[in-house]
């Protein structure tokens, strides 16, 4: 019993087959990742302690997808909220002192609310969605230095390829290469 314990509370830890590369300088990282790149490796991670625009233009990552997932959430909110509205007046009609009973302006607070509430929800579930989070199982090993002034590249590649890619990074300034395999 104590050892099914221990393996849940301290699991071994995990193995990952690639190189590491950390690098100092923006410049040298961007290279190495357009080196990389092109030489075929798609699957890279960069760890960075800030966003560097070198680097995501280097990685190719085009715009995020956030900003359509916040806008098809507000259009349903607003959308769901003027529904609301109409069906509850088409349901349960309160006829005062003659006015209409479908306006827009009394619609719009109810709209608004609902817009504002749906494009938050889905801006947080998307974001998450899309920066694959919570991630249980760490696909990279991490260095506490990419938090303060060091830029990592993870390379997952087979065992024989490790020391081309280590050349590689190398070459493109890499002070230091750490081979996982």
């Amino acid at each position: 019993m104590m050892g099914l314990l221990q393996k849940l509370l301290m699991p071994p830890p995990p193995k990952f087959f690639g190189v590491m590369g950390i690098f100092y300088y923006v410049d040298d990282a961007a290279k190495a990742v357009t080196a990389l790149r092109q030489a075929g490796h798609k699957d890279l991670q960069v760890f960075s302690p800030v966003p560097h625009h070198e680097i995501e233009q280097a990685l190719e990552q085009g715009p995020s997808l956030v900003r359509w997932v916040t806008f098809v959430g507000g259009f349903l909110g607003c959308t769901g909220g003027f529904a609301l509205c109409w069906y509850s007046i088409s349901s349960w009609p309160l006829v005062i002192g003659g006015k209409e009973l479908i306006s827009v302006p009394p619609f719009t607070i109810l709209g608004y609310e609902s817009m504002i509430l749906l494009a938050g929800l889905s801006n947080l579930l998307g974001m998450l969605a899309l920066a694959r989070l919570p991630q249980i199982r760490a696909t990279a090993p991490y260095d506490p230095r990419f938090q303060e002034d060091r830029i990592g590249i993870w390379v997952p590649c087979a065992p024989d390829a490790t020391a081309k890619v280590e050349q590689m990074m190398k070459g493109q300034g890499a002070p230091e290469v750490q081979v996982h395999a």
